[in-house]
């Protein structure tokens, strides 16, 4: 991890500290400390699509973060650096020490609710590239930036994400929604496949109270994105509407559709395109199962360099068989593809496939033994396929929270952003 972004972690961490608690009570913190230790193996780390080129790795890791949580009444503020670490005693090309750092926070008024989360992270391109079955962190319905898939040399990508969000109350059914999604990607060494970019999103919707527990929202949003070196500038605009039921603590549904229109700037002239958005699935949380189920069709920044449709399901399941042993499974398939009219657009397609499954023994209330295995599979057109399997050992400390005294079962978010 570079100096400029370990100051860069430090001065953010400390600036939400003194700026947003000044005078909070000591009781209203909490340290959350999280330190994982373990071993990994892989028989095709970088996914490679020809026999000859698959790299076998081994080694330990450690992945180490420290939770700084505050609470009040009206507020609430999460910081979060973390640190991964990995040794591959035969490709030490491929070792990293990643920085990241997250900050979460929300402020609450009688009629009006600010939240904010801001990430920032300096990783090796491998992590960035291959997203995880899981998909920890994502809510519902909620999109992420695609990787390009291809790794031909060792690179680094230093990502930083400011997500603010406004929620203001019309009425007691009537409500203001304003969104921002403010992006920006750079790389150590740019090539075809990571070239690094900025977006920006913007977004107001009205929701209006069907029912006590089903929310109509319309919304109409606008996103510019620019790569830094070759690529092209491409401006969307859309419409959207959506409807979300929380039937009760245990059943949450969302359905979506829109449309969106964008625009590219080539050296041949603009090239545009319309297309349709939307989204649908549930999240069941029973007390000893939760199942989450979407799936997603959405338009994206990529590290291709342009703007990318995304069709994507999402598969979660988590059971917990005894009071100290539970297990999960994870899927995620994507589909990575061109508009149709965007020919003049230099865009590789892509197919994507992953899976988890996995299982936790709670050794003491603070310690944990966790097992895994991931299958990757990925094809481009005209390639053959490349698939991968890979296996985790780990043990985990992990302390729980006084204020949300709930253990983290792995590969499901302790909180939607």
């Amino acid at each position: 991890m570079s100096s400029s972004y370990r100051r860069l972690y430090a001065a953010l961490g400390a600036g939400a500290l003194l700026g947003l608690t000044a005078g909070a009570r000591a009781d209203n913190w909490d340290l959350l400390p999280r330190l994982e230790v373990g071993g990994t193996w892989s028989d095709n780390y970088r996914l490679a699509d020809i026999p000859d080129q698959e790299l076998t790795v081994y080694g330990p890791y450690i992945d180490a973060q420290l939770g700084i949580d505050y609470f009040s009444q009206t507020s609430k503020l999460d910081i979060v650096p973390r640190v991964h670490w990995n040794n591959f005693p035969t490709d030490h090309t491929d070792q990293s020490t990643d920085g990241f750092l997250d900050i979460d926070g929300e402020h609450r008024t009688q009629r009006g609710d600010l939240l904010g989360v801001l990430q920032l992270s300096d990783e090796k391109v491998f992590y960035s590239d291959y997203l995880p079955a899981t998909f920890p962190g994502l809510a519902l319905g909620q999109a992420s930036t695609a990787p390009s898939g291809h790794i031909t040399v060792s690179t680094r990508q230093k990502l930083v994400r400011a997500v603010p969000e406004y929620k203001y109350d019309f009425t007691q059914r009537t409500h203001l929604d304003l969104n921002a999604d403010v992006e920006n990607a750079s790389y150590q060494q740019s090539e075809v496949e990571q070239i690094g970019y900025s977006s920006y999103t913007g977004s107001a919707g009205i929701g209006f109270d069907v029912s006590p527990r089903s929310v109509f929202t319309a919304t109409g949003l606008g996103t510019h994105f620019a790569p830094q070196t070759g690529g092209n500038n491409t401006n969307d605009y859309g419409a959207q509407a959506e409807w979300d039921l929380q039937q009760s603590q245990i059943a949450k549904f969302y359905a979506r559709v829109g449309a969106e229109h964008s625009e590219a700037q080539t050296a041949i002239g603009t090239v545009s395109n319309n297309g349709f958005t939307g989204g649908i699935g549930v999240d069941l949380r029973y007390q000893v199962t939760e199942v989450t189920v979407d799936l997603i069709r959405s338009l994206i920044p990529t590290s291709q360099g342009v703007m990318m449709t995304d069709q994507e399901l999402r598969f979660r399941i988590l059971h917990a068989f005894y009071p100290k042993l539970s297990g999960y499974v994870g899927a995620r398939g994507m589909r990575l593809s061109g508009a149709a009219s965007q020919t003049a657009l230099t865009v590789t397609s892509e197919n994507y496939l992953t899976a988890e499954v996995g299982c936790d023994y709670q050794m003491t209330q603070n310690y944990r033994i966790e097992a895994a295995y991931d299958y990757a599979w990925q094809q481009f057109p005209g390639t053959p396929t490349a698939t991968s399997n890979a296996l985790r050992l780990a043990v985990i400390y992990q302390p729980l929270s006084r204020y949300e005294p709930l253990p983290e079962f792995t590969g499901i978010p302790p909180k939607e952003r």
